[in-house]
């Protein structure tokens, strides 16, 4: 199986725990803690890091060579930048995805806290 893949498989299983985190936390009024917001959003990003280095050796991207640390320090242009030089428009898809991946577990609980207390 492809590095890329067990990625994407890690960071849907992360954001689905912290889904369940963020759901009975708030169900119970009571806020997620900054350093865990922090943890997950430190991990997202060098998640996607990886990913974007995984995914452009398997594809055969010419990268120079400090690509991981330059998609990590500018990581909010850099890494839409990345996705939309290797795939185009679809790149933007994928995108949102990783987006929806990152904010998934925040709208779970606002959800969570709005129509259930």
């Amino acid at each position: 199986m492809k590095k890329s893949y067990l990625i994407i498989s890690a960071l849907i299983l992360v954001s689905a725990l912290m889904c369940l985190v963020e759901v009975l936390l708030n169900l119970q009024e009571k806020d997620i803690s900054e350093s865990t917001a922090t943890m997950w959003h430190a991990v997202f990003v060098i998640c996607t890091v990886l990913w974007a280095k995984y995914d452009a050796q398997e594809n055969s991207v010419s990268r120079p060579f400090d690509f991981d640390f330059l998609v990590y320090v500018f990581w909010p242009v850099a890494f839409p930048w990345y996705l939309l030089k290797t795939r185009g428009v679809e790149g933007l898809l994928l995108l949102f995805g990783f987006m929806w991946i990152l904010l998934i577990p925040w709208l779970s609980g606002l959800v969570a806290y709005v129509y259930y207390t």
